[in-house]
């Protein structure tokens, strides 16, 4: 593809893969991939009520169907049928990586990165790039703060503890620091702690914007005052923060910059 979006029903279809809806019987279930003989279907929920996640969730179970081994390893049991919790809520290696396939596909670098740097800077360019791409708020955020210049920290979180933590090469780059973690408490003061204290918020997709301290999240940062956006996630609930600023952040030690991390590491970072 040469432009915006990406088409992931066309590229089943070109496979010969069916796509349809269907209710699931479990909460929180996104897709399914189903196999008989030879032959390859894809499902998405009736639940998922945005063009964004439904092409996110055809292009996790794509990444199924293409990553070496997914087949195999799915359906051994000899099940037809395989359903996912896709958008970064598993915590399966196989999941997380078909959640990185679908973003890939969805947002290939190449067209991803020019359409960055014209969209904006932190919530609203998140958004902004969701519609351009048709692509979910949390695939869009996390990409967002992998290519952004400018300081950003995407945290997704339930019941005040983190799900995982993007940081963009502007926070990342910076020595002395301790990642975030899966566990780990997100700040009490913050505008998502307190945003969490009303469960609605995170059912019925709300949003909060506020102002955080870099250090409060991300120990061994500078002291540096960031925008702090949140959204409700709905039912899967846990929300996503964006902590942005377009002040730039200097490394305390530039003569020994940190190694860099290769995209892939950065991603099975974020599942730790």
């Amino acid at each position: 593809a040469t432009t915006l979006p990406i088409e992931p029903r066309q590229i089943a279809t070109d496979r010969q893969i069916t796509i349809r809806s269907w209710e699931p019987e479990k909460q929180g279930i996104s897709g399914f991939l189903m196999k008989q003989g030879d032959s390859f279907g894809i499902g998405y929920s009736t639940k998922i009520k945005n063009d964004g996640y439904i092409n996110f969730t055809i292009s996790h179970e794509l990444g199924h169907y293409h990553l070496p081994g997914h087949v195999e390893k799915l359906f051994a049991s000899g099940s037809g049928i395989h359903t996912s919790k896709s958008g970064f809520v598993s915590d399966d290696p196989c999941e997380r990586e078909a959640d990185l396939f679908a973003a890939t596909l969805l947002m290939p670098e190449r067209l991803f990165r020019p359409a960055l740097r014209i969209a904006g800077q932190g919530f609203p360019a998140i958004e902004t790039l969701s519609t351009r791409c048709v692509t979910s708020i949390t695939s869009t955020a996390i990409r967002y703060a992998d290519f952004a210049e400018d300081p950003v920290a995407v945290i997704v979180s339930s019941g005040g503890n983190i799900e995982y933590c993007c940081l963009s090469s502007a926070i990342r780059e910076l020595s002395g620091l301790t990642w975030p973690k899966r566990g780990d408490l997100i700040p009490i003061t913050s505008t998502t702690a307190r945003f969490q204290r009303t469960p609605d918020n995170i059912t019925n997709g709300e949003r909060a914007g506020g102002f955080s301290m870099l250090d409060e999240w991300v120990e061994g940062a500078p002291r540096i005052e960031m925008k702090e956006d949140v959204v409700g996630l709905g039912h899967y609930g846990k929300s996503l923060t964006v902590l942005f600023t377009d002040e730039p952040i200097e490394p305390e030690d530039p003569d020994e910059p940190e190694d860099s991390y290769e995209h892939s590491q950065r991603w099975e970072r974020r599942g730790e």
